[in-house]
């Protein structure tokens, strides 16, 4: 692989994704068997903290290549705003279905000890709270907000040009705070998938190496495709449309004597 081709982003997008749903699943994994501590020394706290800082970690490490959509929601709005192809953002969305799948079979694998002991239980994949298993409108409604409210946060986060933006190479650490604020406050109603792959990808694996007969025995898995699919693209259309017209255009900083001043680009380059 060489470096700006696109063997080299879609392998980005893939370790990015594995490495979201290793410590994703991961750490709900530790919270449902209560590995160390118990069944009662973990927390919803402890899975929304465990989430955000996978997506962290997997930003940091294929950000500088792709910007690290992993996210399918991601890449969807990114091709409705025309920065990224059609062809090369569907086979983005592969690539993060691909990964998510691995990270899934890792956490497995990882696990094995848990589920020989335990049985079966589901931590890879996302389901309604009780009380919501046949309110498809608030689970749809749910999931379509929560990825409005993550794309809306990342691309103010992003939008370096116009808004605040974070200083120097802090804006994945935002990005993970958006996902904790979003699991925190949105996440009870279905546990948050905000992203398809995210889902998708582990209830595959399940399904077909852990024999989840449930992963997809009802149309419930359709909403967390669909809804942040919706949601992702309404968001990143609200900041682009009707938020960053609003913000001014930051002044260049004066140039040293001689030297031409560069102009700042009007639009933000949203990753």
């Amino acid at each position: 692989m060489r470096r700006n081709s696109l063997s080299g982003q879609l392998f980005a997008e893939f370790v990015g994704t594995a490495i979201l749903i290793l410590f994703g699943d991961g750490v709900v994994a530790n919270v449902v068997f209560g590995t160390r501590l118990g069944p009662n020394g973990y927390s919803w706290d402890t899975i929304t903290l465990g989430w955000a800082f996978a997506v962290v970690m997997a930003v940091y490490v294929a950000g500088g290549i792709t910007g690290a959509h992993i996210n399918p929601a991601v890449t969807l709005a990114a091709i409705l705003h025309k920065s990224i192809a059609v062809t090369t953002g569907l086979l983005y969305m592969v690539a993060q279905v691909a990964g998510a799948f691995l990270g899934a079979l890792l956490v497995y694998i990882l696990y094995a000890g848990n589920f020989a002991k335990d049985g079966y239980k589901n931590v890879f994949y996302t389901g309604p709270a009780g009380g919501y298993e046949n309110l498809v409108v608030p689970q749809y409604l749910t999931e379509i907000i929560g990825t409005f409210c993550l794309l809306l946060f990342v691309y103010a986060i992003v939008d370096s040009v116009r808004n605040v933006g974070p200083g120097a190479n802090l804006w994945p650490f935002m990005v993970g705070m958006g996902v904790l604020a979003i699991g925190l406050s949105l996440g009870g109603p279905t546990g948050y998938a905000i992203n398809p792959a995210r889902d998708f990808g582990p209830r595959l694996m399940a399904a077909i190496f852990a024999g989840d007969t449930k992963a997809f025995s009802d149309a419930y898995f359709l909403v967390p495709i669909i809804g942040p699919l919706v949601g992702g693209v309404a968001g990143a259309f609200f900041y682009t449309r009707l938020v960053q017209p609003l913000l001014p255009v930051k002044e260049a900083a004066p140039a040293p004597e001689g030297e031409k001043v560069k102009p700042i680009e009007a639009e933000a380059t949203v990753r």
